[in-house]
């Protein structure tokens, strides 16, 4: 949200408020005249109501002070508009006619309604009905003035949000028009010390400590790229050599697990480099076909013993980088040989699901469909790092790809779902 729009709520907040006060008051104001005035036509009715008794009980004819209130023995001489109203609700205080009559009843004695009953016919002493009008235009006055206050009011919220927030637009202008391999620094200094001013002072701080974040892990990459790739690429080269010489049987064993260590770490290596890389905007889309076809042909030798089932088309394409896509299936294929120890791998996409599943034993009882993604998790039978899997879950998650495994007596089944 930027400060434009905090700007607006702000004073349409204002403005609201003072308008909706300013009905609610006029509302209260119409509702109190109308109470008080029926407050004070009871409170006559209550004092004839004193007089009426007392002079029953001199034995003298009650007569009302005021004319327009008349006593009446029984309900049989009320209006036919107040029996009426009375045989419905027989509670009723208040009635009113079709000729601007207004009648508002007393009881000598409430538990004896049937008889002794003041009535006031009151249309002539009405005087909220009379100031209808002049209490309509003193609310539409009343409202006039709120909506004058609320301009007011208005008009100084924008003025005061503009000079508390101009500093916000400020603020989000830095960090929107700076790029992201450049941060912003000393930046906070320009603002007041005040709230914007210590936001400003943690934000450089944090875009700081995010810049040095970033220059360590380029600098890490840079460095895992080319000090650690440059050793294991002799190394493998001198073990290559080795393979050429005359060896003993012994000593070919012990090449053998040179080699299968070099390969493992440029695997690891390779893996490490692709997660510490920016995930591109436009994600890349690769062939799936090609990609396995290849994996296959690198662990030829692997698969000697083994038969691998292929299903799916040849123009199948997932949304995921080449490298990318080539160590998560290098992986699991290999995961697939040396963990499952079956004679059959199957490997089918179908609905942009990927499955590689083989014909194994299946997981121990160690191990569980979710731990086996956790870094240091492996089987007995393992002689890696245990970390495989863990790369291939992260590396998979960049690209949004959901991984899930089953496993039971006739095997492994590792899903990766692309979206």
């Amino acid at each position: 949200m930027t400060a434009k729009q905090l700007r607006n709520k702000i004073v349409t907040y204002f403005v609201s408020i003072v308008v909706l006060l300013s009905i609610l008051f006029s509302l209260v104001t119409l509702m109190f005249s109308f109470v008080v005035e029926d407050t004070f036509f009871y409170q006559i009715l209550n004092s004839e109501k004193q007089q009426v008794l007392s002079q029953i009980k001199n034995g003298q004819t009650p007569k009302p002070h005021f004319d327009f209130i008349t006593y009446h023995k029984d309900q049989s001489t009320l209006p036919n508009l107040v029996q009426q109203a009375l045989s419905n609700t027989p509670k009723r205080r208040e009635f009113s006619g079709d000729k601007n009559e207004h009648y508002h009843i007393a009881y000598l004695d409430d538990n004896q309604r049937q008889q002794h009953i003041l009535l006031a016919e009151v249309s002539q002493q009405l005087v909220v009905n009379r100031l209808t009008n002049k209490l309509f235009y003193f609310s539409f006055g009343l409202l006039c003035l709120g909506i004058l206050l609320a301009l007011v009011l208005a008009f100084g919220t924008v003025k005061l949000s503009k000079t508390l927030l101009n500093p916000l637009d400020d603020l989000m202008n830095i960090v929107d028009n700076s790029p992201v391999e450049k941060l912003p620094t000393k930046f906070a200094a320009q603002f007041k010390q005040n709230e914007i001013g210590r936001f400003a002072q943690t934000l450089e701080a944090a875009l700081a400590r995010v810049s040095a974040f970033i220059t360590r892990e380029q600098q890490f990459t840079r460095d895992v790229s080319h000090e650690l790739r440059t050793p294991l690429t002799v190394s493998q080269g001198a073990v290559t050599l080795l393979t050429h010489t005359e060896l003993s049987q012994a000593q070919q064993k012990f090449v053998t697990r040179i080699s299968d260590a070099n390969q493992q770490m440029h695997e690891t290596i390779e893996t490490l480099l692709a997660l510490a890389r920016e995930k591109q905007r436009n994600t890349e889309h690769t062939n799936l076909k090609s990609v396995i076809e290849n994996c296959i042909i690198k662990n030829q030798a692997l698969l000697k013993d083994v038969t691998v089932d292929i299903n799916l088309a040849d123009n199948a394409n997932v949304a995921m980088g080449a490298l990318e896509l080539s160590l998560v299936v290098q992986n699991l294929l290999q995961n697939a040989i040396y963990h499952g120890q079956g004679s059959h791998i199957k490997i089918e996409f179908q609905n942009n699901v990927l499955t590689i599943a083989d014909n194994g034993k299946g997981l121990t009882d160690t191990l569980s469909s979710q731990s086996v993604f956790e870094a240091g998790k492996r089987g007995p039978n393992s002689h890696g790092s245990g970390i495989g899997l863990s790369l291939v879950k992260r590396l998979c998650e960049k690209y949004c790809v959901n991984v899930s495994l089953s496993s039971d007596n006739g095997g492994v089944t590792i899903s990766l779902t692309f979206a």
